[in-house]
């Protein structure tokens, strides 16, 4: 709100103004009969009925001088006179940016180039491992080694070289499923770390082997070993898998998983 300065500077003698002419009402006979009709009824005495009076006569003086004074504020100036200056300004920038855009055209333009005939034919790089896999022999690894190959427990490694002490060593991957604790075992995952040295079986003798070391390869069962060790005694020695075959009867896949662990 601003106050204009006429106002501010009549507003004494405004307030005198309305001073006397809360006298001059004291003093009419109108007043003077609702003086007395506020003493009968209100219990007001001259000096409290002049002081009421004087105080709305104040109010009032407020009021008016609080409306007469609310001037409303300059209005904001016109900012279509501003308009040549705008433009003038965009065109500036317009200039600006247009001479940017020149300097980066000509940089790129000026970059050498570089010609492909003249590069060396490109070769991709094979990945090198971050570290070497020593792979271990399946034939000869112990317990401890075995533990260290993914896949393996210690449960895992330790009927895996029973199962080899028995047969005498692997001949293929394969066999690993007729283990029950390796049946579910990935082989092929297995190769990345073990490999079967096949000249590290042990060889069984079919001919001078003993019944205990008959039966305990787990190939030969107690059948087949007393069916060799009775022919062995009527008619000599066998002589190969052929005729192993004939005298036990035996399918000819258990023959070939024979193969690798008799000599005759």
């Amino acid at each position: 709100m601003s106050i204009d300065p006429v106002a501010y500077c009549l507003l004494p003698i405004n307030i005198r103004l309305l001073a006397k002419i809360s006298h001059s009402l004291l003093t009419t006979p109108v007043s003077e009969l609702y003086l007395c009709t506020m003493k009968t009824k209100f219990h007001f005495t001259r000096g409290e009925w002049a002081a009421a009076l004087f105080l709305l006569t104040v109010m009032l003086a407020s009021n008016i001088i609080y409306f007469y004074c609310d001037i409303p504020s300059k209005p904001p100036n016109d900012v279509h006179q501003y308009e040549t200056q705008f433009r003038e300004f965009a065109i500036v920038q317009q200039r600006m940016d247009d001479s940017l855009a020149a300097l980066r055209q000509r940089q790129y333009a000026d970059r050498p180039r570089i010609r492909t005939d003249t590069l060396p034919p490109f070769k991709k790089q094979e990945r090198k491992p971050m570290y070497d896999i020593v792979r271990l022999d399946l034939n000869s690894c112990d317990t401890n080694d075995l533990v260290t190959v993914p896949q393996f427990g210690s449960k895992r490694a330790a009927k895996l070289v029973e199962y080899r002490e028995k047969l005498g060593g692997f001949h293929s991957f394969t066999q690993l499923q007729e283990v029950y604790v390796l049946q579910n075992i990935d082989t092929a995952k297995l190769k990345t770390y073990l490999f079967i040295d096949r000249r590290k079986i042990r060889k069984l003798n079919i001919n001078t082997a003993t019944y205990q070391e008959l039966v305990a390869h787990p190939y030969i069962d107690a059948y087949l070993t007393k069916l060799i060790l009775k022919h062995r005694e009527k008619n000599g020695p066998i002589r190969d898998l052929d005729e192993l075959q004939r005298i036990t009867h035996a399918y000819p896949e258990l023959m070939e998983k024979l193969r690798p662990y008799l000599v005759f």
